[in-house]
Protein backbone atom coordinates (compact mmCIF):
# COMPACT_ATOMS: atom_id res chain seq x y z
CA UNK A 1 0.00 0.00 0.00
CA UNK A 2 1.48 3.31 -1.35
CA UNK A 3 0.71 6.47 1.07
CA UNK A 4 2.02 10.40 0.52
CA UNK A 5 1.98 11.73 4.66
CA UNK A 6 1.83 15.36 4.67
CA UNK A 7 2.59 16.81 7.88
CA UNK A 8 4.96 20.30 9.33
CA UNK A 9 5.40 21.41 5.72
CA UNK A 10 6.66 18.62 4.06
CA UNK A 11 5.45 15.35 2.44
CA UNK A 12 6.87 11.74 3.04
CA UNK A 13 5.76 8.58 0.90
CA UNK A 14 5.08 5.44 2.55
CA UNK A 15 5.26 1.95 1.24
CA UNK A 16 3.36 -0.14 3.65
CA UNK A 17 3.44 -4.35 3.01
CA UNK A 18 2.74 -6.80 5.62
CA UNK A 19 -0.06 -8.88 6.85
CA UNK A 20 -3.84 -8.62 7.61
CA UNK A 21 -5.70 -9.96 10.64
CA UNK A 22 -9.39 -9.62 11.95
CA UNK A 23 -9.25 -7.19 15.18
CA UNK A 24 -10.14 -8.47 18.63
CA UNK A 25 -13.03 -6.50 18.02
CA UNK A 26 -14.78 -9.14 15.83
CA UNK A 27 -14.88 -11.19 18.94
CA UNK A 28 -18.37 -8.89 19.31
CA UNK A 29 -19.23 -9.02 15.66
CA UNK A 30 -17.44 -5.42 14.82
CA UNK A 31 -16.14 -5.53 11.12
CA UNK A 32 -12.40 -4.46 11.90
CA UNK A 33 -9.44 -5.49 10.06
CA UNK A 34 -5.97 -4.86 11.44
CA UNK A 35 -2.39 -5.01 10.13
CA UNK A 36 1.03 -6.10 10.89
CA UNK A 37 2.64 -3.86 8.70
CA UNK A 38 6.22 -1.99 8.11
CA UNK A 39 6.98 1.13 6.21
CA UNK A 40 9.97 -0.62 3.32
CA UNK A 41 10.55 3.40 2.68
CA UNK A 42 12.21 3.41 6.61
CA UNK A 43 10.05 6.54 6.99
CA UNK A 44 7.39 5.60 9.77
CA UNK A 45 7.34 2.66 12.24
CA UNK A 46 3.52 1.54 11.66
CA UNK A 47 2.00 1.64 15.48
CA UNK A 48 -1.83 1.11 14.45
CA UNK A 49 -3.25 0.04 10.83
CA UNK A 50 -6.88 -0.83 11.58
CA UNK A 51 -10.01 -0.48 9.17
CA UNK A 52 -12.80 -0.13 11.07
CA UNK A 53 -15.80 -0.91 8.52
CA UNK A 54 -18.64 -0.75 11.03
CA UNK A 55 -21.16 2.08 12.81
CA UNK A 56 -20.90 0.21 16.42
CA UNK A 57 -19.48 3.15 18.71
CA UNK A 58 -15.40 3.11 18.25
CA UNK A 59 -12.88 5.15 20.44
CA UNK A 60 -10.94 7.66 18.50
CA UNK A 61 -8.38 9.93 19.61
CA UNK A 62 -8.18 13.08 16.88
CA UNK A 63 -11.45 13.20 14.82
CA UNK A 64 -14.84 12.73 17.35
CA UNK A 65 -16.87 11.95 14.16
CA UNK A 66 -15.49 8.78 13.45
CA UNK A 67 -16.64 7.56 16.95
CA UNK A 68 -19.75 5.77 15.53
CA UNK A 69 -18.94 5.70 11.18
CA UNK A 70 -16.53 3.48 9.03
CA UNK A 71 -12.87 4.70 9.56
CA UNK A 72 -9.27 4.05 9.04
CA UNK A 73 -6.87 4.58 11.76
CA UNK A 74 -3.24 4.78 11.10
CA UNK A 75 -0.64 5.62 13.95
CA UNK A 76 2.73 5.96 12.92
CA UNK A 77 5.88 7.39 14.38
CA UNK A 78 8.24 8.72 12.31
CA UNK A 79 12.37 8.85 12.22
CA UNK A 80 12.14 12.07 14.66
CA UNK A 81 10.36 9.94 17.33
CA UNK A 82 7.02 12.34 16.70
CA UNK A 83 4.24 10.39 16.97
CA UNK A 84 1.31 10.92 14.22
CA UNK A 85 -2.61 9.73 14.35
CA UNK A 86 -4.65 9.54 11.67
CA UNK A 87 -7.96 8.93 11.62
CA UNK A 88 -9.62 9.39 8.27
CA UNK A 89 -12.05 7.87 6.02
CA UNK A 90 -11.23 4.20 4.50
CA UNK A 91 -9.84 4.62 1.03
CA UNK A 92 -12.07 3.23 -1.81
CA UNK A 93 -9.98 -0.20 -2.26
CA UNK A 94 -9.76 -0.81 1.20
CA UNK A 95 -14.05 -0.62 2.06
CA UNK A 96 -14.41 -4.59 0.33
CA UNK A 97 -11.25 -5.99 2.63
CA UNK A 98 -12.25 -9.00 4.98
CA UNK A 99 -10.53 -11.89 6.43
CA UNK A 100 -11.76 -15.42 6.61
CA UNK A 101 -8.86 -16.88 9.20
CA UNK A 102 -9.45 -16.77 13.26
CA UNK A 103 -5.37 -16.11 13.89
CA UNK A 104 -4.84 -13.23 16.18
CA UNK A 105 -2.68 -10.37 15.34
CA UNK A 106 -0.13 -9.67 18.22
CA UNK A 107 -2.18 -7.48 20.79
CA UNK A 108 0.54 -4.97 20.30
CA UNK A 109 -0.89 -4.10 16.93
CA UNK A 110 -3.80 -3.91 17.76
CA UNK A 111 -5.46 -2.96 21.44
CA UNK A 112 -2.14 -2.18 22.92
CA UNK A 113 -0.93 -0.13 19.90
CA UNK A 114 0.67 2.36 22.22
CA UNK A 115 2.49 0.42 24.70
CA UNK A 116 6.48 1.13 23.23
CA UNK A 117 5.42 5.30 22.54
CA UNK A 118 3.20 5.75 25.94
CA UNK A 119 5.13 5.80 29.09
CA UNK A 120 3.12 3.64 31.58
CA UNK A 121 1.07 5.63 34.48
CA UNK A 122 1.74 2.87 36.93
CA UNK A 123 4.36 -0.17 36.01
CA UNK A 124 5.10 -2.32 39.13
CA UNK A 125 4.83 -5.74 40.80
CA UNK A 126 1.74 -6.09 43.30
CA UNK A 127 2.38 -8.43 46.34
CA UNK A 128 -0.24 -11.36 45.62
CA UNK A 129 -2.90 -11.37 48.41
CA UNK A 130 -6.25 -13.00 48.85
CA UNK A 131 -8.09 -10.04 47.47
CA UNK A 132 -6.19 -9.89 44.74
CA UNK A 133 -6.42 -13.70 43.49
CA UNK A 134 -10.56 -13.33 43.92
CA UNK A 135 -9.76 -10.25 41.97
CA UNK A 136 -8.01 -12.05 39.43
CA UNK A 137 -10.20 -15.53 39.74
CA UNK A 138 -7.50 -17.87 40.99
CA UNK A 139 -9.46 -20.00 43.73
CA UNK A 140 -6.18 -21.50 45.58
CA UNK A 141 -7.25 -24.56 47.24
CA UNK A 142 -7.19 -25.14 51.20
CA UNK A 143 -4.95 -28.11 51.08
CA UNK A 144 -1.85 -27.11 52.05
CA UNK A 145 1.29 -26.39 49.67
CA UNK A 146 2.96 -29.72 50.64
CA UNK A 147 0.10 -32.42 50.72
CA UNK A 148 0.97 -35.54 48.82
CA UNK A 149 -2.18 -37.06 47.87
CA UNK A 150 -3.80 -33.62 46.95
CA UNK A 151 -4.09 -31.45 44.37
CA UNK A 152 -1.88 -28.28 45.90
CA UNK A 153 -1.71 -24.95 44.54
CA UNK A 154 0.74 -21.74 44.31
CA UNK A 155 0.95 -18.54 43.52
CA UNK A 156 3.63 -16.11 42.48
CA UNK A 157 4.49 -13.87 45.77
CA UNK A 158 3.99 -10.84 43.00
CA UNK A 159 1.67 -10.08 40.27
CA UNK A 160 2.55 -7.75 37.11
CA UNK A 161 0.64 -4.53 36.30
CA UNK A 162 0.73 -1.84 34.29
CA UNK A 163 -1.76 0.53 33.84
CA UNK A 164 -2.11 3.76 30.83
CA UNK A 165 -4.10 6.44 30.07
CA UNK A 166 -5.08 6.78 26.34
CA UNK A 167 -7.21 9.42 25.80
CA UNK A 168 -10.09 9.31 28.01
CA UNK A 169 -9.73 5.73 29.06
CA UNK A 170 -7.70 4.16 31.82
CA UNK A 171 -6.09 0.62 30.59
CA UNK A 172 -4.87 -1.79 33.34
CA UNK A 173 -3.64 -5.17 32.56
CA UNK A 174 -2.48 -7.68 35.55
CA UNK A 175 -0.82 -11.09 35.08
CA UNK A 176 -0.18 -13.73 37.87
CA UNK A 177 2.18 -16.67 37.41
CA UNK A 178 0.55 -19.63 39.00
CA UNK A 179 0.37 -23.32 39.24
CA UNK A 180 -0.90 -26.51 40.89
CA UNK A 181 1.14 -30.18 41.68
CA UNK A 182 0.08 -33.54 42.66
CA UNK A 183 2.15 -36.31 43.65
CA UNK A 184 1.49 -39.61 45.44
CA UNK A 185 3.07 -42.15 47.22
CA UNK A 186 4.73 -44.45 45.19
CA UNK A 187 3.32 -48.37 45.52
CA UNK A 188 4.78 -49.64 42.50
CA UNK A 189 4.08 -47.19 40.27
CA UNK A 190 1.68 -43.62 40.35
CA UNK A 191 1.52 -40.36 38.59
CA UNK A 192 2.46 -37.15 38.96
CA UNK A 193 1.40 -33.95 37.85
CA UNK A 194 3.06 -30.48 37.96
CA UNK A 195 1.80 -27.60 36.22
CA UNK A 196 1.86 -23.64 35.08
CA UNK A 197 -1.05 -21.42 34.71
CA UNK A 198 -2.31 -17.50 34.08
CA UNK A 199 -3.73 -15.52 35.88
CA UNK A 200 -4.63 -12.34 34.12
CA UNK A 201 -7.53 -9.82 32.86
CA UNK A 202 -7.34 -6.46 31.53
CA UNK A 203 -9.64 -3.79 31.78
CA UNK A 204 -10.69 -0.48 30.55
CA UNK A 205 -12.08 2.46 32.70
CA UNK A 206 -13.27 -0.55 35.60
CA UNK A 207 -14.57 -3.38 33.13
CA UNK A 208 -13.03 -6.31 32.10
CA UNK A 209 -12.59 -7.21 28.48
CA UNK A 210 -11.78 -10.96 27.97
CA UNK A 211 -11.39 -10.23 24.05
CA UNK A 212 -8.11 -8.19 24.44
CA UNK A 213 -4.95 -10.49 24.82
CA UNK A 214 -2.86 -9.61 27.97
CA UNK A 215 0.42 -7.61 26.84
CA UNK A 216 2.25 -9.84 29.55
CA UNK A 217 4.26 -13.27 27.49
CA UNK A 218 5.15 -16.56 28.99
CA UNK A 219 8.31 -17.74 27.51
CA UNK A 220 10.85 -20.58 28.42
CA UNK A 221 8.25 -22.16 30.85
CA UNK A 222 10.48 -24.85 31.92
CA UNK A 223 8.76 -27.74 34.01
CA UNK A 224 10.75 -30.09 36.44
CA UNK A 225 9.84 -33.06 38.36
CA UNK A 226 12.86 -34.70 40.74
CA UNK A 227 12.15 -38.27 42.95
CA UNK A 228 14.25 -39.72 45.53
CA UNK A 229 15.21 -42.85 47.15
CA UNK A 230 13.79 -46.16 45.64
CA UNK A 231 12.31 -44.10 42.68
CA UNK A 232 12.60 -43.43 39.27
CA UNK A 233 10.84 -41.92 36.36
CA UNK A 234 9.65 -43.95 33.72
CA UNK A 235 7.32 -42.26 31.74
CA UNK A 236 6.48 -38.39 31.36
CA UNK A 237 4.25 -36.42 29.16
CA UNK A 238 3.86 -32.67 28.16
CA UNK A 239 0.02 -31.81 27.77
CA UNK A 240 -1.41 -28.05 27.96
CA UNK A 241 -2.50 -25.34 25.57
CA UNK A 242 -0.17 -22.55 24.33
CA UNK A 243 -0.54 -19.69 21.76
CA UNK A 244 -1.51 -21.74 18.89
CA UNK A 245 -1.32 -25.25 20.32
CA UNK A 246 -3.50 -27.45 21.92
CA UNK A 247 -3.81 -31.65 22.85
CA UNK A 248 -2.54 -33.37 19.84
CA UNK A 249 -0.45 -30.12 18.60
CA UNK A 250 2.86 -31.01 17.46
CA UNK A 251 5.54 -28.84 18.36
CA UNK A 252 9.28 -29.13 19.66
CA UNK A 253 10.24 -28.65 22.77
CA UNK A 254 13.70 -28.64 25.09
CA UNK A 255 13.88 -32.06 26.90
CA UNK A 256 16.31 -32.29 29.47
CA UNK A 257 16.91 -35.50 32.09
CA UNK A 258 19.00 -37.23 34.65
CA UNK A 259 19.18 -40.66 34.14
CA UNK A 260 19.14 -42.70 37.21
CA UNK A 261 22.29 -44.58 38.46
CA UNK A 262 23.10 -46.86 40.98
CA UNK A 263 25.99 -44.73 42.13
CA UNK A 264 23.28 -41.50 43.16
CA UNK A 265 22.91 -41.13 46.87
CA UNK A 266 20.49 -43.91 48.17
CA UNK A 267 18.48 -41.38 50.29
CA UNK A 268 19.00 -38.09 48.28
CA UNK A 269 17.91 -35.09 50.21
CA UNK A 270 15.68 -32.20 48.86
CA UNK A 271 18.96 -29.94 48.31
CA UNK A 272 20.70 -32.76 46.54
CA UNK A 273 17.32 -33.51 44.43
CA UNK A 274 17.23 -29.70 43.73
CA UNK A 275 20.62 -29.38 42.11
CA UNK A 276 20.05 -32.00 40.30
CA UNK A 277 17.30 -30.02 38.52
CA UNK A 278 19.13 -26.75 38.52
CA UNK A 279 21.82 -28.59 36.84
CA UNK A 280 19.89 -29.39 33.61
CA UNK A 281 16.42 -27.25 33.56
CA UNK A 282 18.07 -24.51 31.45
CA UNK A 283 19.53 -27.18 28.84
CA UNK A 284 17.91 -29.80 27.06
CA UNK A 285 17.72 -31.62 23.60
CA UNK A 286 15.63 -30.30 21.12
CA UNK A 287 12.72 -33.27 20.45
CA UNK A 288 9.27 -32.48 18.37
CA UNK A 289 6.75 -33.62 20.39
CA UNK A 290 2.83 -34.19 20.31
CA UNK A 291 0.67 -32.67 23.25
CA UNK A 292 -0.60 -34.80 25.97
CA UNK A 293 0.46 -38.05 23.47
CA UNK A 294 4.38 -38.56 23.56
CA UNK A 295 6.21 -40.13 25.78
CA UNK A 296 8.80 -37.08 26.05
CA UNK A 297 11.93 -38.97 27.91
CA UNK A 298 14.62 -39.06 25.57
CA UNK A 299 15.29 -42.80 25.99
CA UNK A 300 14.19 -46.26 27.66
CA UNK A 301 16.24 -45.58 30.51
CA UNK A 302 15.05 -44.79 33.95
CA UNK A 303 15.69 -41.13 35.03
CA UNK A 304 15.41 -39.20 38.31
CA UNK A 305 14.41 -35.69 36.85
CA UNK A 306 12.50 -34.73 33.90
CA UNK A 307 12.63 -31.15 32.57
CA UNK A 308 10.34 -29.55 29.71
CA UNK A 309 11.08 -25.76 28.34
CA UNK A 310 8.04 -24.77 26.22
CA UNK A 311 11.03 -22.64 24.78
CA UNK A 312 9.39 -19.55 22.27
CA UNK A 313 5.99 -20.50 22.32
CA UNK A 314 4.22 -17.79 24.06
CA UNK A 315 1.36 -18.13 26.76
CA UNK A 316 -0.53 -15.13 28.35
CA UNK A 317 -4.34 -15.89 28.17
CA UNK A 318 -6.45 -16.59 31.42
CA UNK A 319 -6.37 -20.44 32.50
CA UNK A 320 -9.81 -20.92 32.81
CA UNK A 321 -10.83 -18.32 30.32
CA UNK A 322 -13.84 -20.08 29.83
CA UNK A 323 -14.01 -23.04 32.90
CA UNK A 324 -10.90 -24.70 33.78
CA UNK A 325 -7.92 -25.08 31.76
CA UNK A 326 -9.54 -23.79 28.36
CA UNK A 327 -6.70 -20.90 28.29
CA UNK A 328 -2.95 -21.10 28.18
CA UNK A 329 -1.30 -23.59 30.70
CA UNK A 330 1.75 -26.44 30.61
CA UNK A 331 1.62 -29.60 32.28
CA UNK A 332 4.16 -32.08 32.92
CA UNK A 333 2.93 -35.43 33.86
CA UNK A 334 5.34 -38.47 35.37
CA UNK A 335 5.05 -41.58 36.21
CA UNK A 336 7.08 -42.49 38.85
CA UNK A 337 8.32 -46.70 39.79
CA UNK A 338 9.55 -48.31 42.28
CA UNK A 339 13.32 -48.87 41.87
CA UNK A 340 15.10 -51.14 44.05
CA UNK A 341 16.36 -54.73 44.48
CA UNK A 342 15.82 -54.64 48.11
CA UNK A 343 12.11 -54.99 48.39
CA UNK A 344 12.08 -52.63 51.09
CA UNK A 345 9.90 -49.37 51.82
CA UNK A 346 11.27 -46.26 52.08
CA UNK A 347 10.35 -42.28 52.94
CA UNK A 348 11.66 -40.11 50.21
CA UNK A 349 11.65 -36.60 49.60
CA UNK A 350 10.46 -35.08 45.78
CA UNK A 351 10.93 -31.34 44.29
CA UNK A 352 8.66 -29.82 41.51
CA UNK A 353 10.07 -26.71 39.90
CA UNK A 354 8.48 -24.00 37.34
CA UNK A 355 10.48 -21.49 35.97
CA UNK A 356 9.77 -18.88 33.31
CA UNK A 357 10.62 -15.59 31.70
CA UNK A 358 7.59 -12.94 31.28
CA UNK A 359 8.18 -10.66 28.13
CA UNK A 360 6.95 -7.11 27.68
CA UNK A 361 6.96 -5.79 24.10
CA UNK A 362 9.35 -8.43 22.79
CA UNK A 363 11.67 -7.96 25.33
CA UNK A 364 12.55 -10.01 28.17
CA UNK A 365 10.63 -8.41 31.65
CA UNK A 366 11.04 -10.30 34.23
CA UNK A 367 12.74 -14.04 35.16
CA UNK A 368 11.43 -15.91 38.14
CA UNK A 369 10.44 -19.78 39.39
CA UNK A 370 9.08 -21.21 42.22
CA UNK A 371 10.16 -24.87 43.70
CA UNK A 372 7.53 -27.27 45.70
CA UNK A 373 9.50 -29.80 48.07
CA UNK A 374 7.92 -32.65 49.85
CA UNK A 375 7.98 -36.28 50.95
CA UNK A 376 6.18 -39.53 50.26
CA UNK A 377 6.03 -42.83 50.60
CA UNK A 378 7.63 -45.48 48.28
CA UNK A 379 6.82 -49.25 47.97
CA UNK A 380 6.66 -52.44 45.53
Amino acid sequence: MNANISYGNQEYEMFAEGYLYNSYKKQDFINSVVGDLKDRNGNFEILLFDIYNDSSPDKVITSQEYEQTPHLKLYLTDNKGNILLFELDIPEKLRTISIDSDERIATEKDFFWFINVIKPFEDKEIPTNEKLMNQLGVQKSIISPNAVGYFSDWTHTTTYYKSFYIGSDYVQAWSLPYGSWKALDVNNQSTWTNSFKIAEHVTINGTTNRNVDNPFRYRNVKLSTGVGAKSTIVNAIVDGRLSGYSTGSSLVMKIAEKAWSIALPALPSISEITGWINAIIDTGTNKTIKLGTTNIKLNSNPTVVESANSGNHQMFKYTDISGANTGHHLLLQTTVQYESSTGTSATANGVMKAKWDVYYDGLLYNSSSKDVSFKYNVSK
